[in-house]
């Protein structure tokens, strides 16, 4: 997992899209954890979900993971919150 995760955060960002797509098993959180505090404050992260910050355990099933790594990703970040209709949608 050390080398995936040194991999991955050769890049200046890295974008992780349709967070909390399908909910994660413990195992899934924890990598997810993993990664994003390997990264915090060594690369930039973007992430795209359809959930807000407060219900990231619809998709995360361990509080305490949810919460460290929330705490990770909010700690100085630019947070860009949309709402509307889907592009996809209305096609």
């Amino acid at each position: 997992m050390g080398r995936v995760l040194e991999t991955l955060l050769r890049a200046d960002l890295v974008i992780c899209d349709e967070l909390g797509f399908a909910p994660l098993d413990g195992t899934g959180s924890q990598l997810l954890f993993r990664f994003v505090a390997a990264a915090y404050e060594r690369r930039s992260l973007g992430l795209a979900s359809h959930w807000p910050f407060n219900e990231g355990g619809r998709f995360l099933p361990d509080h305490a993971t949810t919460v460290s790594m929330l705490d990770r990703l909010l700690h100085h970040p630019a947070v860009v919150v949309t709402e509307g209709e889907s592009f996809r949608m209305r096609e």
